[in-house]
């Protein structure tokens, strides 16, 4: 956005000018001096109503009070200010235009929560261009970008550099163009995060404090499927986590041969194998764990979720061997689930955390189970092979969800959630009661908050400006 002028003055929302302005996100308030607005022909008129001794200037325009509709006479991906003058001071609050094909959104605030920022990705239809937005929690889009292949999901990381997955309608990891693309927030390709070896699925990309990443793929063997229904030999794939360091390098490798046998796969062999996909020179391939979450829990263990055993496994980074299971099948490694009040565990489960306070959440589709979605919450006592359920979270709008999916927790402690094939975000405060829904016009694979000081307003606002004069 163009800069303001030395004189001009922010002040708080008890000074703000005697003012009204309508057809701005966020809602115009005094004290907060940048918004967005849908600009050009067809968009919706802004109104101002400036009062006795209030004058309102926008462009060229000599200054006005009273009603006032403006017209700022800039197109779609410009800016514009607007300046209010009142008893000598002066204003300026700075207008971006949204894109003309930005997408609409709708915001439901309910409870005040931590100002933050989070990233969402999605495309409406295959003749619409996809999106990577970050919102601020005021339902307000702070920054974005339309990267030239399908986002699966992004994430800003820590670093202020923007992630997301390329996606090709594969499902995973069969498209050697597949990789984790990071841009700057000016849209700078800097570099494609890939597995060593096998082709990088799409599902997780979790930086770790040292920088490096923890990834998945899926390693393509041969197995015999008859005793669950399928050929004698059969083309499946096994999960795979890679930790990867800064230059690509594999630092530590788990494949899930040999720690997850194919008879925990249970009541989904049928999804299975009624739903192979094309690899290895046209082969139909199955697979029967489908990891969609990697999560690191201390320094020596790593949590992850696979779809496909309704299950949850903590990983022994040192010997490689399941440490516990949390749902799915019962095994040698199971823990017993204490308090919770549903009557089947998992159904289908597409995110697992490590909170604040090393308590386990899991976001739950509850596939094919009699129960709507959730976020359920656990305090994993390893020495007595328990799992103490402490709670849960529910969005009465959300009934059902047949995949993807997230929940993050936020700064000030609340959680973000995605409900999967869904079009909703909802937040949750501290208090875990509902602070507001970001109602979208497609689901979003997930939701992501951005990392605390990864990115400034000011930063986002840089950023935009610079991609708006790129030619």
């Amino acid at each position: 956005m163009a800069g303001c002028g030395s004189d001009t003055e922010r002040g708080t929302a008890a000074d703000s000018p005697s003012v009204a302005i309508d057809g701005l996100y966020p809602d115009f308030d005094g004290s907060v001096t940048r918004y967005v607005s849908r600009c050009g022909r067809g968009a919706e008129p802004i109104h101002a109503e400036a009062g006795a001794g209030v004058e309102v200037e926008v462009g060229s325009d000599p200054p006005r009070t009273g009603a006032i509709e403006i017209d700022p006479a800039a197109a779609p991906g410009e800016d514009f200010e607007i300046t209010v003058s009142d008893e000598g001071r002066r204003r300026v609050f700075e207008v971006r235009c949204l894109p003309a094909d930005f997408p609409t959104w709708e915001f439901e605030p309910q409870r005040r929560i931590e100002p933050g920022l989070f990233v969402v990705s999605f495309q409406t239809s295959r003749a619409d261009r996809p999106w990577v937005i970050a919102f601020d929690h005021e339902g307000t889009p702070r920054w974005w970008y339309s990267p030239p292949t399908r986002a699966l999901w992004a994430q800003i990381l820590s670093d202020g550099t923007v992630a997301w997955a390329r996606s090709f309608g594969d499902g995973y990891g069969l498209d050697p163009r597949m990789a984790h693309e990071v841009r700057s927030l000016e849209g700078e390709r800097l570099r494609l995060v890939r597995t060593r070896g096998p082709i990088i699925d799409g599902h997780e990309l979790r930086e770790l404090d040292s920088g490096d990443f923890l990834v998945a793929s899926y390693v393509p063997e041969t197995a015999d499927l008859r005793r669950v229904g399928g050929p004698a030999r059969a083309a499946i794939v096994s999960a795979e986590v890679q930790e990867l360091d800064q230059h690509g390098q594999v630092r530590w490798r788990w494949n899930s041969r040999g720690h997850i046998a194919l008879e925990e796969t249970g009541r989904w062999w049928h999804n299975v194998l009624s739903n192979p996909r094309r690899r290895l020179q046209g082969r139909q391939a199955f697979d029967p764990v489908h990891i969609n979450a990697i999560e690191p829990r201390g320094s020596d263990e790593v949590v992850i979720s696979t779809r496909h055993t309704d299950a949850v496994y903590g990983i022994r980074r040192a010997s490689g061997e399941i440490a516990w299971k949390l749902g799915g099948s019962k095994t040698g490694d199971s823990l017993q689930i204490v308090g919770d009040p549903a009557s089947k565990l998992f159904g289908g489960q597409h995110d697992v955390r490590i909170a604040a306070d090393g308590s386990l959440s899991i976001y739950d589709n509850g596939k094919d189970r009699p129960r709507r979605p959730r976020v359920a919450f656990y305090r994993l006592d390893l020495q007595k092979g328990r799992a103490l359920y402490t709670g849960q979270l529910n969005d009465s709008e959300i009934k059902t969800s047949h995949c993807c999916g997230s929940a993050r927790q936020l700064a000030g402690g609340g959680w973000l959630v995605s409900w999967g094939d869904n079009p909703l975000v909802t937040a949750f405060d501290e208090d875990r009661e509902i602070a507001f829904r970001l109602k979208l016009p497609a689901s979003t694979f997930r939701a992501v908050p951005v990392p605390p000081g990864a990115v400034s307003l000011a930063q986002l606002d840089r950023a935009l400006e610079a991609m708006e004069r790129r030619p």
